[in-house]
């Protein structure tokens, strides 16, 4: 085995596990997926797409100067290798990272309210762009700053320089690219404009090795490729609202495309489904009714879902990745590929997205603030920048690994208390295991303190290292990783034994009477249609460990007593539907194996087949007393009177109350019938009905009376008319 395991941590750590009454079979949970990870926090640990946890990079976070400045939205590494930010909140501002000093106010422009996109300069300063202004400011190393030029646009989205030819370009909202030459430093405004379209936003661009223009739009998710005179041509339209971020190497374009639910936080996305990593693009999708352009150049309270791609110079679209609980804000890709993207999920964390060339994709960091806005990478590629927003800070992340990279998983358990059992690790390198547990799905004081595993040891068939988790029983457990420098985990098992719980019965449904009076099958759907003796018994049950269970079914019959109640008769239930248990929670019952009568049927729901005949737990329910009724209605004393034309006759059933009485003259329509008393109700009821007039001749009546369990019962009656 090849995890090398801290030795001396086990030694005299042994705590003491209460002993409960558990069920039989034991559970396991196991974490090797990539979703599974992600639900757990990494600290200087990458979480890849293909189910194992790596020692990550040495990470140190930069604070803003002032919580004014509520967020970066802009990286620039300048020639130097100065980084410079772009912030604001209460007033646009540029900052700068001193060494030794950390970050510093350069400059606060008088300009909109953010600095959304800043570009490096030849001369070692930076030119930044503000939203909801449109002005361009040419800013010092030294932190003086002058106007450079001005665009007809509300939002300046992305700059890139020429610096051959000393223009800078810039995309705005509405949807424009401009041409800005450099002018004397005293505020030219002769921007000139190269490319528009119908679109909202530009809202990424990036400049090719080759001197071509990459633009991104929004709300249409659109890639166009502009010569640097004007003439332009569509390369792609993607599943999705805005191409959010555009990078390249050589003549290769990497994409940050984001499906966004525009507005407030709890808006629907629109019905746009990105593919899975690995398939083509999407087909594009009809926009939203209603659909406009944000108002507010902030992720935050947004929702969306986002995906990265590749587009050759063959002009194949492939996708890299995708992520269904956040969208992309920004990217940046190295010379060997590799993309870094920084991503936001409304109400939780900041991510930034590694992903390399053959699309592994790894969490490189996951940060308290909930906004990953911007990405760069040093001169020396060595270092990534990683800007947030909802508060503002810089991170920086470099390569090195740290023995200190640790991973807590999220809580492990259910709904009933459990002993902790073995623990099974796959991996390579140092890897240092504890576990605490508790009965509070979020970890608090109430948790026991983290122990490491007991009576370790190689399993040398599987590969595994195995040990006895210490942690005292409880609902949940957790488990922290600690990786050293080079660490791989791959899989996680924990083993369990939960205490047994008891399946409760909840409803028991003789039938298809509504009320429960009456055992009865389906009603016939015809007049002719005979009425079935199959009656269906269903249940409900409340399982909560899902443990699999068995049903057994009685009936006993119930008598009337002088006294008007009812009592059963005798104690012993019998037993139907065969000497099997089910394990299915409905059944066909034939109600003609036992005579008419009023009855009681009991089901027991027993978790014996998961669980050893002393620790299985058994519920019954009794339901309240029902009728069995297989005899049809009589009909006796039927006669026709001719001086009044009326039908006279008596209706009877000896279990259950009439339900419907009616009569048929000469095969044609059917007419419903009324009793004498005005309400069928009873078991025995008299009925007098007036005929229409009757031709001359021999006629046949018939007369219906159905009871309460759908038996029908008929008489006939042959009138001559003279």
């Amino acid at each position: 085995m090849r995890v090398r395991w801290t030795s001396g941590l086990w030694v005299g750590m042994v705590a003491s596990v209460a002993v409960l009454a558990h069920a039989g079979p034991g559970k396991s949970v196991r974490i090797t997926t990539y979703q599974e990870l992600a639900e757990g926090q990494a600290q200087g640990v990458l979480i890849g797409s293909r189910g194992e946890l790596r020692s990550g990079f040495l990470e140190h976070r930069l604070a803003m100067p002032s919580p004014a400045e509520d967020s970066v939205r802009a990286l620039a590494v300048g020639r130097d290798g100065q980084v410079f930010l772009g912030s604001g909140g209460d007033a646009a501002t540029v900052l700068v990272v001193r060494p030794g000093r950390g970050i510093e106010r350069l400059y606060t422009l008088d300009a909109g309210t953010w600095v959304t996109a800043l570009c490096p300069l030849e001369s070692g300063g930076v030119l930044a762009g503000t939203a909801q202004d449109g002005r361009i400011f040419r800013v010092s190393p030294e932190g003086k700053a002058t106007l450079a030029g001005e665009v007809a646009g509300e939002h300046i989205w992305a700059m890139v320089r020429d610096a051959e030819k000393k223009v800078t370009y810039v995309a705005t909202g509405p949807g424009r690219l401009w041409a800005l030459d450099d002018g004397d430093g005293r505020g030219s405004k002769g921007g000139r404009k190269i490319f528009e379209t119908d679109t909202k936003h530009f809202l990424s661009l990036d400049r090719g090795d080759d001197g071509a223009l990459y633009v991104g739009t929004a709300d249409d998710a659109v890639l166009y490729r502009v010569e640097p005179g004007g003439s332009a041509r569509a390369l792609h339209d993607f599943a999705g609202n805005e191409v959010r971020a555009i990078g390249h190497v050589g003549d290769t374009l990497y994409v940050a495309v984001n499906d966004m639910a525009r507005g407030d936080v709890t808006s629907r996305p629109t019905k746009v489904t990105l593919p899975p990593a690995g398939t083509a693009p999407g087909v594009k999708a009809t926009p939203a009714a209603g659909s406009s352009p944000p108002s507010n150049p902030s992720p935050v309270e947004k929702k969306g879902k986002g995906a990265l791609f590749r587009l050759d110079r063959q002009g194949r679209v492939e996708q890299l990745a995708a992520i269904g609980d956040g969208f992309f804000n920004g990217l940046t890709v190295d010379q060997a590929g590799n993309v870094w993207a920084a991503a936001s999920a409304p109400g939780g964390r900041a991510r930034l997205y590694w992903v390399t060339p053959d699309r592994t994709l790894y969490i490189a960091a996951e940060v308290k603030e909930s906004d990953g806005l911007t990405v760069a990478t040093s001169r020396d590629g060595k270092t990534r920048l990683f800007g947030t927003g909802n508060a503002g800070a810089l991170y920086q992340l470099e390569s090195q690994g740290r023995a200190t990279s640790r991973y807590l998983s999220k809580a492990i358990g259910g709904v009933a208390p459990s002993q902790w059992g073995k623990l099974r690790l796959q991996g390579d390198g140092g890897v240092v295991v504890e576990t605490r547990s508790g009965n509070l799905v979020r970890p608090d004081k109430s948790w026991s303190d983290w122990q490491p595993l007991q009576e370790t040891r190689d399993q040398p068939t599987t590969s595994e290292r195995v040990g006895q988790v210490a942690s005292p029983p409880g609902r949940f457990v957790q488990v922290r990783l600690t990786l050293a420098e080079q660490a791989v985990v791959r899989d996680l098992t924990i083993h369990h034994q939960p205490v047994n719980l008891l399946a409760r019965l909840t409803e028991v449904q003789v039938g298809e009477d509504p009320s429960g009076r009456v055992a009865k099958g389906a009603k016939p759907s015809g007049a002719l249609r005979l009425r079935s003796p199959m009656v269906k018994l269903r249940w409900k049950v409340e399982n909560p460990d899902e443990d699999e269970l068995s049903y057994r079914v009685y009936l006993r019959r119930v008598e009337t007593t002088r006294s008007g109640g009812t009592t059963p008769e005798g104690s012993n239930w019998l037993r139907i539907l065969g000497p099997e248990a089910l394990q299915k929670t409905e059944h066909e019952w034939n109600s003609e194996t036992v005579a008419d009568g009023m009855y009681e049927l009991r089901v027991v729901a027993s978790d014996d087949r998961s669980n050893p005949p002393e620790r299985a737990l058994r519920h019954e329910f009794v339901t309240p007393s029902f009728v069995v009724d297989n005899k049809r209605p009589e009909i006796t004393g039927l006669r026709y009177d001719r001086s009044t034309r009326s039908l006279h006759g008596r209706a009877s059933d000896a279990t259950s109350p009439l339900g419907d009485l009616s009569v048929v003259i000469d095969g044609n329509e059917v007419l419903p019938m009324q009793t004498v008393d005005g309400v069928l109700d009873d078991l025995s009821e008299d009925f007098s009905l007036k005929l229409p007039p009757l031709a001359k001749g021999l006629h046949t009546v018939l007369v219906r009376a159905s009871d309460g369990a759908d038996n029908v019962g008929s008489a006939q009656l042959m009138i001559q008319v003279d």
